[in-house]
């Protein structure tokens, strides 16, 4: 599980850097996940010049990314199909 909880973090913090790229000072991803679900929480600082509803926006998307990713991980196993992720993203 553990592999699974990098690779869903790591695809989270590659769609925070997307959509915040320098504006973001940090992100905390933990990814906790489990056969019957997954727990994914998302923290950002950001530049003040950031707006607040734009920001939880990303975070909350980056969550539904990793939900997503998680999803199909339970439905068709791991390791991941790469056009599977590219589903993801696109969501």
């Amino acid at each position: 599980m553990d592999e699974i909880n990098e690779f869903i973090s790591a695809q989270i913090v590659k769609f925070l850097e997307k959509k915040l790229g320098g504006a973001a000072k940090h992100f905390t991803v933990f990814v906790s996940y489990r056969s019957d679900g997954v727990d994914i929480d998302v923290e950002v600082d950001a530049s003040v010049l950031v707006d607040d509803a734009y920001l939880q926006k990303v975070v909350d998307d980056a969550a539904d990314l990793g939900i997503c990713l998680a999803d199909i991980i339970r439905e068709k196993g791991w390791p991941i199909n790469p056009n599977d992720i590219g589903k993801c993203w696109r969501s």
